[in-house]
């Protein structure tokens, strides 16, 4: 035994290449890009917060933006009386179709219509707090709105709600 491989076991001595046919070229920068994509959180929840306010009562809208399909997440709306008199009943609505696009949607506290929250004897400057918990169940752009109306106040408060849903 020298200590040399017999020949048809010695590695050759000229550089390796890469070599992809032109559809494999075509098709790794979106695979390379997909990673990158989610490293920089592009396919993550994003979360928003709108506010609005009408005569008498002002409203907080946190809700998630982007999401994946099945998963759960929350609505949270937090209404003031900014009004100088007791409110005897506030009803906050989610638009039906908006809601349409969710699955299994819990409000707390209960709804006692669809879609819909009363919130009773809501003092000057109290503030309550409405959770709507929603399933994302079709992928896609989702647009609503959330609005609050008040027993004797002249203006109903709108809040848009714009939600994207990955598949």
């Amino acid at each position: 035994m020298s200590g040399e491989l017999p020949p048809p076991l010695r590695v050759s001595a000229q550089p390796r290449r890469v070599k992809l046919h032109r559809f494999q070229w075509i098709g790794l920068p979106p695979l390379l890009a997909v990673p990158l994509l989610a490293l920089l959180g592009v396919f993550g929840e994003t979360w928003t917060r709108v506010d609005g306010s009408g005569p008498g009562l002002a409203l907080s809208v946190e809700y998630a933006t982007r999401y994946r399909y099945k998963q759960i997440n929350t609505l949270q709306v937090r209404v003031e009386n900014t009004a100088t008199r007791t409110l005897d009943t506030v009803v906050v609505a989610l638009d039906s179709t908006y809601a349409a696009r969710f699955s299994t949607l819990v409000f707390v506290p209960s709804a006692r219509a669809p879609f819909e929250v009363e919130l009773v004897d809501l003092e000057p400057g109290e503030v309550a707090l409405v959770w709507v918990e929603l399933q994302a169940e079709r992928y896609g752009r989702h647009r609503g709105f959330l609005e609050a109306r008040g027993s004797g106040l002249p203006d109903t408060v709108r809040i848009p709600l714009r939600t994207y849903i990955f598949p």
